[in-house]
């Protein structure tokens, strides 16, 4: 009788024991791949303050850091930083490229 127990129950705690450490490397690599997802997001937004509006890579750079902000945010990289702000913190984020700054500050540079 015991060894019709003891083989279902060593199955059942192999994959609870996979199930586990399955859990603990999908966390780890979340949580590495989000520093590097802000890491590059940094990059992007110094590349783009670096950038002039007329400069022919600003629309990629753009294109590509406003295709990451999204992602960051519907993946909850900015959540802390936009429950305090609420939806207001989320789209500073995104909008404080050189779009609305482009006439004003045109004639500044």
């Amino acid at each position: 009788m015991t060894k019709v127990l003891a083989g279902p129950a060593a199955v059942w705690t192999i994959v609870i024991c996979i199930a586990g450490l399955l859990s603990v490397g999908l966390g780890i690599y979340w949580l590495f791949n989000k520093q590097a997802k802000l890491r590059d997001l940094a990059e992007l937004r110094k590349q783009l303050d670096d950038l002039r509006p007329s400069d022919p890579e600003y629309g990629a750079v753009r294109a590509l850091y406003t295709s990451m902000m999204i992602d960051a945010e519907r993946w909850g990289f900015f959540h802390s930083a936009s429950g305090s702000d609420g939806d207001g913190g989320s789209s500073g984020h995104g909008g404080g490229d050189h779009v609305g700054d482009g006439g004003s500050a045109g004639g500044h540079h």
